[in-house]
Parts: structure tokens; sequence; C-alpha cells
């Protein structure tokens, strides 16, 4: 992943995940994330009571897309899609490292029977940044 799109998401606490639903149809939600960055792989928790929830409790993998950037004052936005599943036991350490390093003040919730974690690994991304002094730049996963 390039130097800038790491930085950028440094800055970032919010995005917008859309995972496919078991009919197929798509479902959107806004939602907090953290990430390593070698390899990138974002990080989510959630109740297993919302929506979203579902078809992640339902099949091992599920293909999603996350949008971080929607503020139009910002003028970056980086689009992935790739794969969402379920923290494993045996990741649930690093999990709870990277997310509560991130969002410490959710650590108490964190306890509760309904809580879910799971992790959102790229297979594509697209970032395009509006405020380099060249204009408009765009750096794609297909970029050699």
């Amino acid at each position: 992943m390039k130097p800038e799109i790491l930085e950028y998401l440094k800055t970032q606490r919010v995005g917008v995940l859309a995972v496919e639903m078991l009919d197929g149809s798509p479902h959107g939600a806004t939602i907090h994330f953290a990430h390593t960055e070698d390899p990138l792989v974002f990080y989510f928790e959630t109740s297993k009571n919302y929506r979203k929830s579902e078809p992640i409790l339902s099949k091992e993998s599920v293909r999603e897309s996350f949008v971080v950037g929607t503020d139009p004052n910002d003028m970056k936005t980086l689009q992935l899609d790739g794969d969402v599943r379920l923290v494993s036991e045996s990741e649930k350490e690093k999990f709870k490292e990277v997310y509560f390093g991130k969002f410490p003040e959710k650590l108490a919730k964190s306890y509760g029977v309904e809580q879910v974690y799971f992790t959102f690994t790229p297979t594509w991304w697209r970032f395009t940044d509006w405020t380099t002094p060249t204009g408009k730049m765009i750096l794609t996963s297909t970029d050699k």
C-alpha cells in the first residue's frame, strides 16, 4: 500500500461498509474501523443483532466494499473491495490490540455476548486525492 494512503488512513476513524447479504442484495452501514498496515487489514466491531452481522455470522467469507472519506471538505477518498470474515480465536488478541488501541472507550462494551469482531482484507482499492498541487491524483491497486 502506498505511503500516502497509509498516512491518510491514520487520520480517519469512520467508513461506510457495504456487505453482501444472504439474498445477494447490498447493505451499507457507517462503522468505526482500525487497521494494520503490513498486511493491510481492517478491523471492525458490531452487535450480532445488527443487519450487517447476518451474512458474516452465516458464511465463512462475505464479499464487501468499504469506503473511507465521505467529507467533501477533506477531498480524499479510499474505495476498497474484498472479503470480510469473523476474527478467529487465534486472532482475538491482535484484534483487541489494534481496535481497542484506536478506540479505548469501546473496551468496556466489548465483553458483551452480542459483540461480533470481524476483519476485512482488500483485494482491490482506489485512492483519490483532489488536494495535490498538480490536481487530482488517483492511485489504484492495479498501478504498476
